[in-house]
């Protein structure tokens, strides 16, 4: 029942997260987004230190970033799709549960890039079509710095298992702002 309970929440339709109109300064706003959206912001570092974590190198945050580029593209090219909003939000909680559960570490590391698709997608939905390449421009650049950085604190957190947990915390308690938003 609490099962149940829980995939019908998640099922519900949750208020957007993305911030239309990036049309004045699409570059400028490019940059910002990363930082301004609490659900990119924690998915990206997650995923970094995910990579750190499973030592995955740098090709867990490459394939990441290429899929949230293709997302975007395809959010450019066909619109807003069903559920989007909803899948961003389970990728944090996906990489918290990554990040607390070492015995399932690599493999839900693994379906970050599926996620980072969708917020790829969210972004090519909101950017004004005249200016999406700019604004394409900004996030995938601060995206790509996010998930090294987050690579870095990983590899920090690979020698403390406490820290890790902390930090995984953090994740579930950014995903519940983000569900509760």
């Amino acid at each position: 029942m609490k099962k149940t309970f829980a995939l019908f929440l998640l099922m519900l339709a949750l208020p957007a997260f993305a911030h239309p109109g990036h049309d004045a300064n699409p570059l400028h706003d490019g940059l910002l987004h990363p930082l301004t959206g609490l659900d990119h912001l924690l998915m990206l570092l997650g995923t970094g230190v995910l990579a750190a974590l499973t030592r995955r190198s740098l090709t867990l945050p490459l394939a990441t970033l290429a899929a949230m580029f293709g997302g975007a593209v395809c959010g450019h090219l066909f619109g807003d799709v069903l559920g989007m909003e909803t899948l961003i939000a389970v990728s944090l909680l996906v990489a918290a549960g990554a990040v607390l559960l070492p015995s399932r570490q690599l493999l839900l590391a693994m379906a970050m890039p599926v996620f980072a698709l969708f917020h790829g997608w969210a972004h090519g939905v909101e950017a004004t079509p005249s200016a999406f390449w700019q604004f394409s421009a900004g996030f995938v650049t601060v995206s790509g710095l996010l998930l090294a950085a987050g690579f870095a604190v990983g590899c920090l957190l690979r020698r403390h298992s406490g820290l890790q947990k902390a930090f995984g915390g953090g994740l579930l308690v950014g995903a519940a702002l983000v569900l509760a938003g």
